[in-house]
């Protein structure tokens, strides 16, 4: 896998909003804002970086993704994780969702289905 797509859930209609796609390069990341990311904006989305037209490119996988995989032994058996170098994969297992926002990461073929 080598892109995934961050979605974020409206609090005033509860539809997911596209806000972004993460590439991953050969040697590093890639994060593009979708046009939809404006709207998230007006609707209260506090994005992962500053909102820009531009392509942002990191040497590593930015924070705001990072701190979303799940990490330890336990965690990887306990769902039945592979340890390999595609963070990717890891990114959108159970589409990242936490409890402390209304972010969530998904695959390419997922958003192909929903969008």
């Amino acid at each position: 896998m080598n892109e995934v797509y961050l979605l974020w859930e409206s609090y005033e209609s509860n539809k997911l909003i596209p806000i972004g796609v993460l590439k991953q390069l050969d040697d590093k990341y890639s994060f593009k804002y979708l046009s939809d990311a404006l709207n998230a904006i007006e609707q209260g989305c506090f994005l992962p970086f500053p909102y820009t037209h531009d392509v942002l490119y990191f040497d590593t996988l930015p924070d705001f993704f990072e701190q979303r995989i799940l990490k330890g032994e336990f965690n990887s058996h306990k769902f039945d994780l592979k340890k390999e170098n595609n963070k990717l994969n890891y990114l959108v297992y159970r589409d990242s969702i936490r409890n402390s926002d209304n972010f969530r990461i998904i695959s390419e073929e997922k958003y192909n289905k929903l969008f």
